[in-house]
């Protein structure tokens, strides 16, 4: 590559590696190699337009480079899960480029004591849509007036806390398993469920997970998805690409004002409402964020089981949902310290 055009200096590192996973032998979706491309573009073109690095050349990333752009977004106001997730691209591309272990923790550029140092692990506030004052089911029931396909992705977000692309990729025939033929790791936590509804496409990591079929609500959708759907089919437009089935929910939702900006919710608030259900139908309680204020003897199942159905291994990513635990001495609440990934 001995050309001075950085552009094309760009391009020829994104043929070779943006198919790779940063750190395992498999490939990565369209969205992350898109996501990963738009970013990589827009940080050299701005490195070069607008910082004393005129000439900077994407193979010889520097320090000093970095520095430079995490002082822009901070300056810009990014939210701290932005800047970690541009921060996570520069360290996977740097490895591309033979130059792994260059790109820092964020506390090492923003410093320690600095908000945007780690990412907030805590909910502070109730993203379910009843918080708002939303009528999910109601306003999911439009939505399927208008787009069948549409409001069965929602049933699944809401009954069973899928994320959006889960439910995109959910195929319905064959999803029921027994607690024998289930992982061990999910029905643990569910010790008198005998049936379990697998969720394996579309998943965070490409880590399927197996959670407890509870409700009638739930058997009636999964069997009003079967009917709809063809064996061996997912619940989505048949012959749609992923990203044209993605663009299509989209669409929609933000038709139905499910979005910040509008309603004050979003698709993954659903995931939120189902999880923090389960929690204080478990717990006896509310969850922390919804109000709940004291521990007890029954909080700490409902965070196993609420970690379960979310698929993660650890207590402490409930908090993300959930929020923190409290303890209340002397009249007053405090927050317990705590520390997680998002999810």
């Amino acid at each position: 590559m001995g050309t001075r055009d950085w552009r094309r200096v760009l391009g020829a590192i994104l043929r070779m590696h943006n198919h790779e996973h940063s750190s395992k032998h498999k490939g990565v979706s369209l969205k992350t190699m898109n996501d990963r491309q738009k970013f990589l573009m827009s940080f050299f073109g701005e490195l070069r337009k607008e910082t004393p690095f005129r000439n900077a050349d994407p193979r010889d990333l520097g320090t000093r480079h970095i520095e430079v752009m995490v002082e822009r977004w901070v300056a810009r106001g990014l939210a701290t899960a932005t800047i970690h997730n541009y921060l996570s691209f520069l360290r996977t591309f740097a490895g591309w480029t033979g130059k792994h272990g260059m790109v820092r923790a964020p506390e090492h550029y923003v410093g320690e004591t600095s908000p945007h140092a780690h990412r907030c692990q805590v909910a502070s506030e109730d993203h379910s849509w009843s918080a708002k004052e939303v009528d999910a089911l109601a306003l999911i029931a439009k939505v399927a007036e208008a787009d069948a396909w549409v409001g069965l992705q929602l049933e699944l977000c809401y009954h069973f806390g899928m994320r959006g692309k889960e439910a995109r990729h959910f195929r319905p025939h064959g999803c029921i398993v027994d607690r024998l033929s289930a992982n061990p790791r999910d029905t643990e936590p569910f010790p008198g469920v005998e049936q379990f509804v697998r969720i394996a496409h579309g998943t965070k990591g490409g880590r399927p997970r197996d959670v407890p079929l509870l409700t009638d609500a739930q058997r009636d959708l999964l069997a009003r998805c079967c009917a709809r759907v063809e064996p061996g089919m997912y619940v989505g437009y048949p012959g749609y690409s992923p990203q044209a089935a993605q663009s299509r929910f989209y669409y929609v939702v933000r038709k139905f004002g499910i979005s910040k900006r509008e309603l004050g919710v979003v698709v993954h608030g659903l995931r939120h409402e189902h999880v923090n259900d389960l929690y204080e139908v478990d717990a006896g309680a509310p969850s922390p964020v919804r109000g709940g204020c004291n521990a007890s003897p029954t909080s700490d199942h409902a965070r196993r089981r609420a970690a379960s159905v979310l698929g993660h291994g650890r207590l402490a990513v409930t908090t993300c949902y959930l929020g923190t635990m409290r303890v209340t001495s002397a009249g007053a609440a405090n927050d317990e310290a705590s520390t997680g990934e998002t999810s």
